[in-house]
């Protein structure tokens, strides 16, 4: 598979025109806290372009009376997350795009770091800063960045060339997965995916979508996107962990209707199986580096949810900060969601 490699060509400019895609859903609460951040960007030159899923509570016009010189575009209907990614692209004029979540705050020199890396590699197609949550301190690094096997859409940056190229995220999704499944066809036709050491951004997950929808498309997302691009071998041992997943969900959220995804799934299966035969030589010749990426990955999650786990009995038994090294971060102007 040839469609989508990277090329030898590369933004001559020292400079390149950024463009960063906001996707929105209801977001009024987020935007003041939002755009207070976005104001320490001092890169230039940059457009921010806010794409809109039919949002019923003031969105748009907030943005008009406080930032008249952002670029709205409003869908008739929502078109999930991927989709307004696409609908940004096209109305976008940069040479890196920035996909980006309301719920995120950016920090000082985000992105001019983002700019220098990435444009450090003509074959990296995709960087993404550290992703904290807020209150969390970040650890300085002298790596400026590393190879990783995915990195989330919340903050993401591509080459413009490499979105087009690839194809964007997979319109199959509309929530959940898209990111994860654009890295690894990234990686799978022979581009790289960063994640910055250096730069970093605060992101506010409990502002995002949850509830049995959004579970039911997690789980049915990742069965298409391992059955679409992985390897038989990394399809077998993940199948039996997405059943545990599914059960654990039902019982935990008591919606034992989960389990029917199973039943549910399988046009998602067929279109994924469709796909996967456009993959084959590519898996052949990159599936080996991509996996070893994935492994390395599980292997830091389950650090971090040890620790985590650690951190809240420390804190249970009345262990300062100070003696475990978990210093908080700085305040963050964050305005919460109404539950």
């Amino acid at each position: 598979m040839t469609a989508g490699r990277p090329s030898d060509d590369r933004d001559k400019r020292e400079n390149p025109h950024v463009s960063l895609i906001v996707v929105t859903y209801n977001s009024e609460e987020l935007l003041s806290a939002f755009f207070s951040a976005l104001e320490q960007t001092r890169y230039s030159p940059r457009e921010v372009i806010v794409v809109d899923n039919a949002s019923t509570d003031g969105t748009v016009e907030w943005i008009r009376q406080f930032h008249p010189r952002v670029t709205i575009v409003q869908n008739e209907v929502g078109v999930g997350y991927a989709g307004a990614c696409h609908v940004g692209a096209r109305h976008a004029h940069g040479d890196l795009l920035v996909f980006m979540n309301p719920d995120v705050f950016v920090t000082e020199g985000w992105l001019s770091i983002l700019v220098d890396h990435l444009s450090s590699d003509p074959r990296a197609a995709i960087i993404a800063p550290q992703s904290y949550p807020p209150g969390k301190q970040h650890t300085e690094s002298p790596v400026p960045f590393e190879d990783i096997s995915a990195v989330p859409g919340c903050a993401m940056m591509v080459r413009r060339h490499a979105w087009e190229a690839l194809g964007g995220f997979d319109r199959h999704f509309f929530l959940y997965w898209e990111d994860a499944e654009f890295c690894w066809r990234a990686w799978l036709c022979g581009w790289r995916v960063l994640v910055d050491k250096q730069a970093f951004v605060y992101h506010d997950e409990s502002s995002s979508g949850g509830g049995g929808r959004w579970a039911a498309d997690q789980l049915r997302n990742g069965l298409y996107t391992h059955l679409k691009l992985m390897r038989w071998r990394r399809v077998a041992s993940f199948l039996p962990v997405l059943f545990a997943k599914t059960l654990y969900k039902a019982v935990k959220m008591r919606r034992p209707a989960l389990i029917a995804i199973w039943l549910s799934a399988r046009p998602d299966i067929a279109a994924a199986m469709r796909q996967r035969q456009e993959f084959s030589e590519a898996r052949a010749e990159n599936a080996s580096t991509l996996e070893i990426l994935m492994k390395r990955r599980d292997r830091e999650k389950r650090r971090e949810r040890l620790s985590e786990t650690v951190a809240r009995v420390r804190r249970r038994i009345g262990t300062s900060p100070s003696d475990t090294g978990d210093r908080p971060g700085p305040p963050l102007p964050i305005k919460r969601r109404k539950s």
